[in-house]
């Protein structure tokens, strides 16, 4: 902050700071889901989704750009984080302080490339750097936080790949937003220049269409996985079992408390790994016998809060008994202890047989 700058927060400023920081939570949830579908398709538990990561701190460069002083970042990290864990971050409260310190890193840069006597385009690429080391920093923090035990080459990586798309959606592209909202004259009061006549403006609107298409896309995505897709404030420790059954139900840790097993599983992904250890819970063939699944059904599909799925033949879950719903860390668990990691479904909300 520079001496002739007031130390109090003007009102747009904090405007500012409050609709990107929501928008940005909003849209986060949304893009965390669509990484999600990527780890799926591509059969790994996590990391493909990481080439999208770039836009969940495009939000925060646009903040420390548009407001210009220090500790905007910050606290649009830290907003943007609130917002995100209550529209259904499967995280929890780790995504707020992954989102804080990615604003810190933001604002750090800032302040470094302040201090930068170079062009302003020499700038604008410092700016495509902070964002990528800023966007990378969720890999290291995630594998610190969850101790996820895959290879060190393998989150160097997805790191990378982060570290790319945050050059790619929250470098070049928030700059290229910024210039788009200058060319039309929608966002002025930043600079003393005065934007362009109308006719000029038009072409610019033409030229951005696809980047318009993309940001209407990430909107109505999100507006939709929100209300129809992601069941954020359903109860953790709660899983309905609905479909073609009889008797549809919701079931309960403490449903069968007798019928509980203990068994010893290994995840073994296509690039992350978790030692044997044992798990305790029901074995998903007592809970949907008790739902008694009608004779042209074969398929289940079991679905996280988030969105995410994995299937299993139904025939095959009926004589599993090394399939079983498991409570750890504050949710319900699937622990497919014969599938692959991508089958040990987290925050486990519904059983769907048809």
């Amino acid at each position: 902050m520079n001496s002739s700058q007031s130390p109090r927060l003007k009102t747009y400023e904090i405007v500012t700071i409050a609709i990107l920081g929501s928008l940005g939570g909003a849209l986060s949830t949304f893009i965390g889901y669509l990484g999600n579908l990527v780890n799926l398709a591509l059969g790994v538990p996590f990391g493909a989704g990481q080439f999208m990561a770039g836009l969940h701190v495009f939000w925060l460069v646009l903040i420390r750009i548009f407001v210009p002083r220090n500790g905007a970042g910050t606290f649009g990290g830290f907003l943007k984080g609130l917002v995100e864990l209550f529209t259904g971050s499967t995280h929890g409260l780790v995504i707020v302080l992954i989102t804080l310190f990615q604003g810190l890193l933001i604002d750090l840069g800032g302040i470094a490339i302040k201090e930068t006597p170079e062009t302003d385009n020499f700038k604008r690429f410092l700016w495509w750097l902070v964002a990528g080391v800023s966007s990378a920093s969720n890999v290291f923090a995630f594998q610190f936080i969850y101790f996820s035990g895959a290879p060190w080459f393998y989150i160097a990586l997805i790191a990378v790949l982060a570290f790319c798309s945050g050059i790619i959606f929250s470098g070049y592209f928030a700059w290229e937003t910024i210039d788009f909202l200058y060319d039309t004259g929608v966002f002025s009061f930043h600079t003393q220049k005065q934007p362009p006549p109308t006719k000029e403006r038009k072409r610019v609107i033409y030229r951005n269409i696809p980047a318009i298409a993309f940001v209407l896309f990430l909107t109505i995505g999100s507006v939709y996985y929100v209300g129809f897709v992601a069941r954020a404030f359903v109860d953790p420790y709660a899983c309905e079992v609905v479909g073609l059954v009889e008797q549809p139900y919701v079931y309960h840790p403490g449903t069968f408390p007798d019928e509980s097993v203990t068994i010893e599983a290994e995840l073994q992904g296509a690039y992350t790994h978790l030692p044997p250890a044992n798990y305790s819970g029901v074995p998903v063939s007592r809970i949907l016998h008790e739902a008694s699944p009608l004779p042209e059904a074969s398929m289940l599909r079991v679905v996280a809060r988030d969105g995410y799925s994995a299937r299993f033949s139904l025939a095959d879950v009926m004589t599993d008994s090394r399939l079983i719903l498991s409570v750890a860390e504050d949710e319900l668990w699937l622990i497919a202890a014969d599938y692959d990691g991508a089958y040990w479904v987290h925050h486990v909300s519904i059983f769907e047989v048809y």
